[in-house]
């Protein structure tokens, strides 16, 4: 995750401040209104010999889990910088709704030369950027989203992506963000942001956040980044009930970068991350035109694909509560190689096609893990019902085997192969 994001106060609204006093919330909220992309700051496209391949999707085996579920029909709200809606073949407008909490472009942004959607259009990407009819936008790469057909909700509250030493935003447009979402029925809520234990907004903030979740609102939050050394809990991730994201490199190890803390649920690819970057406008908006990124690191961008892969769970059972969200992924992640919980990695890297079905992960660690080294036992849970995903997932992997009284047999679904040796 890039430094910490830090917002930027706007004009009252009154509608969203009922809202606010209704779930006590005492701070008088920014005024929502739609945002034009076409004003973001965009990048030159990526030539063909620097187009990068996803190594995350392979990692977490999403040709076999696409078999299963695509997102669709799930909602997922983006709390974040702007999303670049234009200039890509990734999104359509059917998928991609926009609002504005900071009031449109200010003078900064106009001298600029345009409003910073960096990080917003990176996250949204890794969430949901498209592969029409089951098939790559770019031949170039195997990108895409975790969940390319779900439909993203995109808040810009932050102004910058990365915000020079002394820039304070306020929390008041997250703040009511989240709130807005809730109303609006999302499914899902991503917060790739932290904030310190002194905001002065703190308890706002978790009441919002409380609010979603009581509404079945799964939130998933990156579990934020490690900073000169700082070791401070981290929110909204360490709010009860949000789905905390720490970080992992190519080689499933838990990354340097990333804060630990009793709160981590699980992990997620966050090292040398391919996502897309806001590209110009123009009249053709094909692959060729896309600006793509290859080097982002950091918890930011591990919480987004864990949002899409509860997309993809909700859309295989729509009757998941967030608490069972939250259970099943940590029942169903590959473990890391020291013991559950890990301090960044919590249960493990989260496991598409275990988290949509159900079956639980092995007792060891995974091949090439330090076997010494013990591993927790899985919670006692009562095993759920697969079979409205038995077909699908019998195309991608074969049928699951199911005892004779009902309960979930031995399945092995293995961790996807392991790319490269970098350092961890």
């Amino acid at each position: 995750m890039k430094p910490l994001l830090r917002r930027l106060a706007a004009t009252c609204a009154a509608t969203v401040v009922l809202s606010l006093q209704a779930v006590g919330v005492a701070v008088a909220d920014p005024e929502i209104g739609p945002f034009n992309s076409e004003q973001c700051r965009a990048t030159e496209r990526t030539a063909d010999a620097d187009v990068p391949r996803a190594w995350h999707l392979d990692r977490l085996q999403m040709e076999v889990a696409w078999g299963a579920a695509t997102g669709k029909g799930i909602k997922v709200a983006v709390i974040d910088t702007g999303v670049a809606a234009k200039g890509t073949a990734y999104f359509t407008p059917d998928r991609l709704t926009t609002y504005d909490f900071l009031g449109g472009a200010s003078e900064k942004d106009k001298a600029a030369l345009g409003m910073d959607c960096t990080h917003g259009t990176e996250v949204a990407s890794l969430i949901a950027a498209g592969r029409p009819d089951g098939r790559d936008v770019d031949t170039r790469t195997n990108f895409a989203g975790i969940a390319p057909d779900a439909q993203i909700i995109s808040y810009r509250t932050l102004s910058v992506s990365e915000p020079q030493e002394g820039e304070v935003e306020s929390l008041a447009p997250t703040i009511a963000a989240v709130l807005d979402a809730t109303t609006r029925k999302v499914r899902v809520i991503n917060l790739s942001q932290s904030v310190g234990p002194l905001d002065p907004l703190l308890d706002d903030y978790g009441n919002a956040v409380a609010a979603a979740l009581k509404q079945g609102i799964v939130v998933v939050a990156a579990a934020g980044n490690v900073t000169e050394g700082v070791q401070e809990t981290s929110y909204p991730a360490a709010f009860p009930g949000v789905i905390a994201v720490g970080s992992s490199t190519p080689t499933d190890g838990a990354a340097k970068e990333s804060r630990p803390g009793s709160y981590v649920t699980v992990g997620a690819p966050g090292s040398d991350i391919t996502a897309l970057l806001p590209s110009r406008v123009r009249d053709s908006a094909g692959s060729a035109n896309q600006a793509y990124t290859s080097a982002l690191v950091g918890t930011s961008y591990a919480a987004p694909i864990v949002s899409g892969v509860v997309a993809l769970m909700l859309e295989i059972d729509p009757t998941l509560t967030p608490e069972q969200v939250l259970d099943r992924l940590k029942a169903t992640a590959d473990p890391p190689p020291t013991a559950v919980p890990d301090d960044r990695l919590g249960a493990g890297i989260v496991n598409p096609m275990r988290a949509m079905t159900g079956v639980m992960r092995p007792q060891t660690p995974e091949p090439g893990a330090d076997a010494s080294v013990a591993v927790a036992p899985l919670p006692t849970r009562e095993p759920p019902d697969m079979q409205p995903a038995m077909v699908a997932v019998g195309v991608g992997i074969g049928a699951l085997v199911l005892a004779a009284v009902g309960l979930v047999a031995a399945v092995t679904i293995p961790a996807a192969v392991r790319r490269g040796n970098p350092a961890d």
